[in-house]
């Protein structure tokens, strides 16, 4: 059994930090929006009113209805690749307004 002195790995550390500090959904939350704006890209970004989650989804609120549509039509794909990219399943929808 190690004890308290043992050294640890800092992700895990921070992880049971987040745990007992119950602030794991906005955590989530944060990483969340912080991986759509690296996935998106400058030029979707640039389009990007507003992204918000609500439980397992992310809404983004876009200047463009023409983008809007598109990014509408291949949501799925995006959300594939938004959760690959954060390592987790933590989107399960993503809406476009």
């Amino acid at each position: 059994m190690p004890s308290r002195h043992d050294p640890q790995r800092l992700g895990s550390l921070l992880d049971s930090l987040i745990g007992a500090m119950g602030i794991r959904k906005q955590v989530d939350a944060a990483r969340v929006i912080e991986g759509w704006a690296v996935i998106a890209g400058p030029q979707i970004n640039g389009m990007t009113q507003k992204a918000w989650v609500r439980g397992d989804r992310l809404y983004v609120k876009l200047t463009s209805a023409a983008w809007r549509h598109e990014l509408h039509l291949q949501r799925r794909a995006w959300r594939d690749r938004l959760n690959e990219h954060l390592g987790a399943d933590l989107v399960q929808e993503i809406i476009f307004r």
